[in-house]
């Protein structure tokens, strides 16, 4: 078989498991796949798990920029979970990266001037990161997963609400 031929067998796999032909789906544990989670509780859940990968992969090596990654997935599904489950804005209008922090102004409770720093460190590191060849250092790692933590943090124990979704089980929390 080419490669072509394995490329194309291989997403038409993924495709059916899109479409859940596979039968009956194994959804991510702790993370509520039912139709009725409330708005907010998947993004804000999707961001504990998303912890739990930055905070343990340490132990698999020096994979600084896939700390970087996740941690800003943190920050912005923690962004999307309490504008979803506190200001009733529509999902679609989160739908790109940079929505989240723009929204927020005067929504959550973080300054305007916070949400500016995140959303300039989003748009300088993260992006020279992604597209281009900058490499992610330690510090800038290991500083940017301790701000996703900060964010999170911050907002589920700010709100109750948001408080019963987070499946977070760190001792700092």
């Amino acid at each position: 078989m080419s490669n072509l031929d394995r490329i194309a067998e291989r997403l038409a796999a993924a495709e059916d498991a899109f479409a859940h032909a596979d039968g009956r789906p194994k959804f991510e544990p702790e993370v509520n796949a039912s139709r009725d989670a409330e708005p907010g509780e998947v993004a804000i859940q999707k961001a504990c798990r998303l912890l739990e990968v930055v905070e343990g992969i340490d132990d698999l090596g020096a994979y600084y920029g896939a700390i970087l990654e996740h941690s800003f997935i943190v920050i912005e599904q923690t962004l999307q979970g309490y504008l979803l489950a506190r200001t009733g804005v529509d999902e679609r209008e989160l739908r790109n990266h940079t929505a989240p922090c723009e929204l927020a102004k005067g929504r959550v409770p973080l300054e305007d001037r916070t949400l500016d720093r995140l959303a300039a460190v989003y748009d300088d590191r993260r992006t020279s990161h992604y597209y281009g060849t900058t490499v992610t250092t330690a510090a800038q790692a290991n500083r940017m997963r301790e701000v996703a933590m900060a964010v999170h943090d911050h907002l589920v124990s700010f709100d109750g609400r948001l408080g019963t979704f987070c499946r977070c089980t760190r001792s700092e929390f």
